[in-house]
């Protein structure tokens, strides 16, 4: 019976790191508890009980922790472009309709919806397109 306990916590424990749901983890817990009560030469009826009473045990307990892992939504990924929405740049060059610029590093298209910004106004970022940056001159709010 030594081998089958060892067995079962052994191939639970493999299940629930190939697929991780947590769920056969509880089978472990309940195989190395009649485990252990086969070193205190206990019947084999009683090492089947422990191992039920402890599986069940486990899952009673394991499951509100397994569903709010599972239900746990990861963070939303955002793109770096995203974070540029919103900024406000001061420009290099006059910008009418469509020219390039280059910003951190990166040279981008740049789409003008407004007025002309000449070289030194101050321009927002308002959205992306592509690859394409589409600003409008940037008016101080007093």
């Amino acid at each position: 019976m030594l081998y089958i306990w060892i067995v079962i916590s052994f191939v639970a424990i493999l299940i629930d790191a190939l697929t991780s749901s947590f769920l056969f983890f509880s089978f472990a817990i309940g195989g190395i508890g009649a485990l252990i009560t086969l070193m205190f030469n206990a019947s084999m009826p009683f090492q089947i009980i422990i191992f039920m009473i402890l599986s069940i045990i486990s899952i009673i307990f394991a499951a509100p922790y397994v569903r709010k892992a599972i239900n746990k939504n990861p963070p939303a990924f955002k793109p770096m472009e995203q974070n540029y929405i919103g900024r406000i740049l001061t420009s290099q060059e006059d910008i009418t309709e469509k020219t390039q610029i280059k910003y951190e590093g990166i040279y981008w298209y740049v789409i003008n919806h407004g007025e002309p910004i000449k070289e030194g106004d101050r321009f927002k970022i308002k959205s992306i397109e592509g690859n394409k940056l589409v600003v409008e001159k940037y008016k101080e709010e007093s």
